[in-house]
């Protein structure tokens, strides 16, 4: 029996060592790729990309009222496709800058977050949440630069500068 021990020992060392370490035991770079593939960012993105065209659009649109429907139709395919070129590499750019601000663990929890119902509900809703807010956040800092600009303006008249 006790010749037995070593070979066993080194039967199960061969048959651990051949399967590699278990699944769950990711390194915390595959950890952050598996969250945002969770927190579904790329989808969230992506989903926002109407919004992010329109405001551009009408921004552009405000200093060029001249341009055809037609010509915006192009311009319009080209943005999306640029965007959506580059989404990989925002989203592969935003790995290092979970792992400077993440621990292992808190990466862990959230991992278990957006595996929970409440997170995948989270994710689901989202995407409408921020475009709904955008909205309102384009719209009140319109309101807020004009009144800064204006009660600026006021205080440089008050110094007596002109502008």
């Amino acid at each position: 029996m006790s010749r037995l021990k070593p070979v066993l020992a080194c039967l199960v060392a061969i048959v651990c060592l051949s399967f590699g370490p278990p699944a769950l035991a990711q390194d915390k770079t595959a950890k952050i790729r598996t969250l945002l593939e969770l927190s579904q960012t790329e989808n969230l993105f992506q989903q926002l990309l109407p919004t992010i065209l329109n405001q551009t659009q009408a921004a552009v649109r405000e200093m060029r009222p001249d341009i055809p429907d037609e010509v915006w139709a192009i311009v319009m395919e080209e943005g999306e496709a640029a965007f959506r070129e580059s989404l990989g590499a925002f989203i592969e750019k935003s790995v290092p800058i979970y792992e400077r601000n993440f621990t292992e663990a808190e990466i862990d929890g959230m991992l278990a977050f957006y595996g929970s119902e409440v997170g995948r509900s989270v994710v689901k809703k989202l995407p409408k949440i921020t475009a709904e807010s955008m909205a309102i956040g384009q719209q009140w800092g319109m309101a807020v630069g004009q009144e800064i600009q204006r009660r600026m303006l006021s205080k440089l008249s008050d110094e007596g500068y002109q502008i």
